[in-house]
């Protein structure tokens, strides 16, 4: 028998073998379909209410799933509250930093959590009231509800069910996904909701078919930035020839919705994608992936005057290796081939490397990617983009109630659609941070941010400096059992 490593019960097994496979793809792409804006009538109030509504019978839909199980549970809340100070000296991101300001932001948070033997299933939401000194008719109000932790809930003996769903409104131009690369220009709000569900049949070891659903939203103020839609399903089988070798096949099928806006850079299409994985695992600490990748992109209209038709096949060969039971380290390297319609190809290298060191105190990781993006469903959607990116986090906990963390990371986007010519970005930062807990129930935290970009587009130069200073009082309840 294979130790704990290679056990499909094993989350470093299932954690690497996860990083792995997603380490040498490249990120899925963001595929939308315009329409007419009279195609698109989504309100800011309905989808807030939608998604506000669909994260509640989410919640309760855990509560009544988990039930169904013999597994004791326990119900706990918290609440929260907020204020922080920012000055930030360029509030809207230009190139001559036109405006600074001083932000006051004031709210309060709550947290639901139901306390499992696998993974907490939290329900949250805070509220933030903005303030600025020098501009008052920027101020406006902040929501953020998130649900995380329902994966593999038991339906059945061998049902499972995997949910999520994250709304935020903001005004920040850099927003909180780390998907979304590209940057607003000023202080209009946005909606952006992403919900994701998949049902997992287990009809053997490590062996499972799933289908699954996802949506994404975005709606802005903004007249001049596109809103947006993208529906996904999605299929696939993982299966496994004995403990050595194993395959992963997936299918999904992208359809969207743009709002059309005037300087749209976009036209509606289609992505059909479908990948293959093979894993071979040599010791119950190393293994090795090979992936193949293709996607076909196909716009509505017959004939665009602004992108083209093509497929994308990308291959790469990566290995895993876990060095202790705190050090891991992956990497891969292959290749990606755009065809166009036109008979033009482009193509780049697909690499990736990843370094974790996780210790009690201290937490070190370090990642480097190249390959290429889709960049739709952003402030600017830019389409096909040939990217290089590196990034370095450090959390370090040096005395019991004092944490600090430093990060920096680089990117290089290249942008290849025909109506975005000789554009490419370089975009550097960092974060610089300490935070600690004053009393059992008040912490504080100094915080600095660093962002730059340099584009052979002179317009789109930005450089910001922030430093947020923020006091957090909270209450924990006790968890009662239900």
């Amino acid at each position: 028998m294979w130790p704990a490593f290679c056990n499909p019960t094993s989350k470093q097994d299932k954690n690497l073998q996860i990083e792995l496979i997603r380490a040498m793809q490249c990120k899925t792409s963001q595929v939308i379909v315009m329409k007419k804006a009279t195609s698109f009538p989504v309100k800011r109030s309905e989808a807030v209410k939608c998604a506000s509504f669909f994260l509640a019978i989410l919640f309760c839909l855990a509560i009544l799933t988990g039930n169904a199980s013999a597994e004791e549970k326990k119900f706990q809340w918290s609440t929260r509250l907020t204020v922080s100070e920012q000055y930030d000296d360029n509030v809207d991101l230009t190139p001559d930093k036109e405006r600074d300001d001083w932000i006051t932001r004031i709210g309060p948070g709550v947290t639901l959590t139901i306390l499992t033997e696998k993974t907490p299933i939290k329900l949250d939401y805070d509220f933030a009231y903005t303030y600025y000194a020098q501009d008052t008719s920027d101020d406006r109000v902040a929501h953020t509800l998130t649900l995380t932790g329902l994966e593999g809930l038991p339906i059945s003996e061998h049902l499972t069910l995997d949910l999520s769903d994250q709304l935020y409104i903001s005004d920040d131009p850099v927003e909180q996904d780390t998907e979304v690369t590209s940057v607003r220009r000023g202080r209009a709000k946005y909606y952006r909701n992403t919900a994701t569900g998949s049902l997992d049949y287990i009809f053997g070891r490590e062996d499972s078919l799933d289908v699954g659903f996802q949506h994404l939203l975005l709606i802005n103020d903004d007249p001049t930035v596109q809103d947006g839609q993208r529906y996904t399903p999605s299929a696939g089988i993982t299966y496994w020839f004995n403990i050595h070798n194993g395959i992963n096949l997936d299918f999904s099928y992208s359809r969207g919705l743009f709002d059309e806006t005037e300087g749209a850079i976009s036209d509606d299409y289609r992505q059909y994608m479908g990948r293959a994985t093979y894993t071979y695992r040599f010791s119950p600490r190393t293994q090795t992936t090979l992936f193949y990748n293709i996607d076909s992109f196909d716009y509505d209209e017959e004939v665009s005057t602004i992108q083209e038709n093509y497929v994308v096949q990308s291959a790469s060969l990566g290995v895993g290796h876990q060095f202790t039971e705190h050090t891991s380290a992956l990497v891969s390297a292959g290749f990606w081939l755009r065809d166009l319609d036109a008979g033009d190809n482009d193509s780049g290298f697909l690499g990736t490397v990843n370094l974790t060191h996780a210790l009690e105190k201290l937490t070190f990781n370090l990642d480097g990617s190249s390959g290429y993006d889709q960049q739709f469903l952003q402030a600017e959607n830019l389409g096909f983009t040939r990217y290089y990116r590196a990034s370095a986090t450090l959390n370090y906990q040096p005395l019991e109630k004092l944490t600090a963390v430093l990060s920096g990371f680089y990117s290089r986007d290249e942008y290849r659609e025909r109506v975005i010519e000789d554009r490419d970005d370089d975009t550097w930062g960092g974060t610089a941070g300490l935070s600690y807990l004053l009393l059992p129930w008040l912490s504080t935290s100094l915080t600095y941010d660093y962002r730059q970009r340099d584009s052979t587009v002179s317009s789109e130069d930005y450089t910001d400096n922030r430093v947020t200073f923020s006091l957090v009082a909270f209450y924990l309840s006790e968890a009662k059992s239900f």
